[in-house]
């Protein structure tokens, strides 16, 4: 299904008058595919107001930044790739994710890798594919499985 095919359905779900009201603009960006993190959302709540479709088309365009791509997320994992083999440590991975940015529980950093730990290493490439597959467009069907 198309973003605009989306982004429609999100539409006629969370609109009340032919305007998704200001409370439900953090999940319509979500439905759009965006997965802005809580700062971006409370910056954008302080100047959201309830929105019409075309201002609903506009706030995704303005906040698609486009960074949670796959390749751009796979660019990311390389960085901690020391060995360059197209895997990241187990151990490296857990203390990117509870110490940066927004920083998981230790029960969501197990939940987030369950399936993925093989022996210690993260393949990456098979986690981002399948992590992101609900928010691209045409997920690759093999990632599915």
């Amino acid at each position: 299904m198309s973003r605009s095919a989306v982004m429609k359905e999100a539409f006629e779900l969370l609109q009340k008058d032919g305007r998704i009201p200001k409370a439900s603009v953090p999940t319509a960006l979500r439905a759009a595919g965006l997965n802005p993190s809580e700062e971006k959302i409370k910056e954008i709540m302080n100047t959201a107001t309830d929105i019409d479709m075309a201002g609903y088309e506009a706030l995704v365009a303005k906040h698609d930044d486009k960074t949670d791509t796959p390749e751009a997320v796979k660019e990311a994992f390389r960085v901690f790739d020391k060995e360059m083999n197209g895997t990241v440590s187990v151990a490296e991975f857990r203390h990117i994710m509870t110490t940066m940015g927004e920083k998981y529980s230790e029960e969501e950093f197990r939940d987030l890798i369950q399936g993925f730990d093989e022996n210690g290493v993260i393949h990456y490439e098979k986690f981002v594919n399948k992590m992101l597959a609900p928010f691209t467009e045409h997920g690759n069907p093999e990632d599915m499985i």
